[in-house]
């Protein structure tokens, strides 16, 4: 007697390759046939056929009716309502905002593109480009001889065998995002639909080559109709699998040969890099990624994220890179900085330093919120410019845990810096903003190692002056206007300038406060 199941999609992206793969390995265990129906679309498939199971594209808030029947039938249907209640979420990535120059950066005016972030992080290393192959090209240039239909058959036979049995010895040696996506990939690879489908192209003629093409592409076609743009960006699964079955039926194809092994640390571009492709490439060599077409929710993005490389997509490729030495990738942002001057990478390996003293940073704690505190006081601080000193001032607050957005406090600071240069003579500066990235008024200071131009005149000391926004209305200009008067007295200055130590100064400071 037949048995149904009433299933409400609750997927935050429906019904898409891993967690079809979750339920077709179930459903095969049992003998019984399970029907998988789509109450809004219509469509049927069967539920021991992931690519089938996609293909109903079942999406959020869906219905379906799945009808299992069979001897098994009833205990199929409890693991399954088991499975089903329990079923993994697999979230597509969040939508990210337009890539930006940081305000830091933009003194510098580089020449950059922009893209869509995948994964954060910060890569420096030279570009190398992977050629990637389409359908279309792998198609038009098919072998152009082929066997019999016998022949065929054996020969596409034996491929599956043969990729089958290099998937499961793979999956006993990864796990996590690689063992996942090793499962979707055999649940696609052991697939009844899919492989018919190969074989009715075998059976009109085609050449095991074509067949096993023209099945993919079939299958991407269904892909691409889904509403679901995380289902439509498992196309390059598809492409990936049949690219592997053709490797295994020929594998002296030029477009089948892997990328050459990377040597040195690379960001690699590339305009449509299947899994395989990524978990191909040597690891500690692979600094970032940079890919054109490759979708943000594609099982690429998705390893990628997994696997910590910085990554952007949405950039196109270059057209000759064999002679640019360096690219700057900076994910985080969503910019590639394709000229890369002397002064652009000492200020990124200054930035790739913060960032990994902010990771190393021990968990918050309840710090001194006082206005100023000897930790603030920087000493001899190397820089070039103004627009150093200010990076550095801020960066140095943010990993004293002042602040929780650097990218917001520079921007406040300089929208006062760019109409009136806060220069206040006798090489002091006192930048200053009342602003949303300080939740406890801050006085920072840095003295600094060789004197730069601020405003005209050349400047040695720097006052920062960082205001809450929740502070009393006019409290950031009696703090100020305060120490405009501190600066304007030639013993102070002169006692400041003669100071051996951050303490010194800080200890200055306070006693002239006290006055």
């Amino acid at each position: 007697m037949a048995k149904e199941i009433t299933y409400h999609c609750t997927l935050s992206e429906g019904i898409h390759a891993r967690p079809a793969g979750h339920i077709a390995r179930l459903c095969n265990t049992y003998q019984a046939e399970i029907n998988w129906q789509n109450q809004r679309t219509g469509i049927a498939g069967s539920a021991r056929n992931a690519l089938s199971l996609v293909a109903t594209d079942t999406l959020p808030g869906d219905s379906c009716r799945i009808t299992l029947s069979g001897p098994d039938s009833d205990s199929a249907a409890v693991a399954l309502e088991a499975l089903l209640a329990h079923l993994p979420d697999f979230s597509a990535i969040a939508e990210t905002a337009p890539g930006h120059l940081p305000r830091w950066l933009e003194e510098l005016k580089p020449q950059y593109q922009t893209g869509a972030c995948i994964s954060e992080g910060i890569a420096i290393a030279p570009p190398v480009v992977i050629a990637s192959a389409s359908f279309d090209d792998l198609l038009a240039q098919s072998p152009q001889q082929h066997s019999s239909i016998e022949l065929e058959q054996q020969t596409f036979a034996t491929a599956l065998a043969t990729l089958r049995q290099e998937k499961i010895a793979a999956l006993r040696l990864t796990e996590g995002i690689e063992h996942d996506l090793l499962e979707a990939h055999l649940a696609f690879i052991s697939d009844g639909e899919f492989q018919d489908s190969i074989g009715d192209y075998l059976m009109q003629g085609q050449s095991c080559w074509q067949a096993v093409l023209h099945a993919a592409m079939d299958y991407s076609a269904l892909l691409l109709r889904s509403s679901s743009r995380y289902i439509q960006q498992r196309t390059l699964d598809i492409l990936d699998i049949a690219t592997q079955i053709l490797r295994t039926i020929d594998q002296t194809h030029p477009l089948l040969q892997e990328a050459p092994a990377l040597t040195a640390p690379a960001v690699v571009f590339a305009s449509a890099l299947t899994p395989s492709q990524l978990l191909a490439i040597k690891r500690e060599n692979l600094a970032g990624l940079v890919l054109s077409n490759t979708g943000k929710n594609s099982h690429t993005a998705i390893l990628a994220r997994a696997l910590a490389i910085p990554t952007l997509a949405d950039i196109a490729l270059p057209t000759d890179s064999s002679g640019q030495k360096l690219v700057v990738l900076d994910a985080g942002y969503g910019i590639l900085i394709t000229d890369v001057t002397e002064r652009i990478l000492r200020d990124y390996r200054h930035e790739i330093a913060v960032q990994q003293q902010k990771i190393n940073q021990p968990p918050a704690q309840s710090a001194d919120k006082s206005l100023l505190t000897p930790e603030m006081i920087q000493w001899d601080l190397a820089v070039e410019d103004k627009n150093e000193a200010i990076k550095k001032m801020v960066d140095h607050l943010w990993l004293l845990q002042r602040t929780a957005s650097r990218e917001k406090l520079c921007q406040d600071i300089w929208a006062r810096e760019i109409p009136f240069p806060t220069v206040v003579g006798s090489g002091f500066a006192i930048p200053h903003a009342r602003t949303s990235a300080i939740e406890n008024s801050t006085v920072s200071i840095a003295r600094l190692k060789q004197p730069v131009a601020w405003g005209g005149v050349q400047v040695d000391m720097v006052f920062m002056l960082s205001i809450s926004e929740h502070a009393a209305e006019h409290e950031h200009m009696r703090y100020f206007s305060t120490l405009a008067r501190m600066l304007m007295n030639d013993e102070f200055v002169s006692k400041a300038k003669a100071a051996t130590s951050p303490i010194a100064l800080y200890d200055l400071i306070f006693s002239t406060l006290a006055r």
